[in-house]
Order: structure tokens, then sequence, then C-alpha cells
């Protein structure tokens, strides 16, 4: 029996000290996994991840950044 591919999580590059965890990203078998590196993940296709970087590259979730972000 084939062994599953351990996922390869990737993080922002830059990361702002004082803030206690990183979202982190990987592909595992054909879907996109999404967790905080204090907690569980979740999984998603390529499309809808998609979807989600183009929106938040257009400043649709800027509300949620709080002040000073």
């Amino acid at each position: 029996m084939p062994v599953p591919a351990v996922p390869r999580w990737r993080r922002p590059s830059t990361l702002d000290p004082t803030v206690p965890d990183a979202v982190e990203v990987a592909l595992d078998d054909h879907r996109v996994l999404i967790r905080s590196s204090l907690g569980p993940s979740v999984r998603t296709t390529p499309g809808a991840f998609g979807d989600f970087v183009r929106a938040v590259k257009r400043g649709e979730y800027d509300d949620l950044l709080g002040e000073g972000a």
C-alpha cells in the first residue's frame, strides 16, 4: 500500500513578528490545504483557492485586517 505524501506547507516569506501565527498553504492530492500555523487545516479545490486569492488581491477582504495592518 503506498504511503501518502506529507504536504509541504508554505508560509509568507515575510511575517509580522508581533503576530503569533501565520496562514500556511499546501497541495495535497489535487486539493489545496489552508491552515493557521496554530490549528487544523481545511481542504478546498484549486479553483476555489484561485478565486479567493484573486479576491484578496482586489482588496475584497481589506476590512478584515483591522487598524494598523
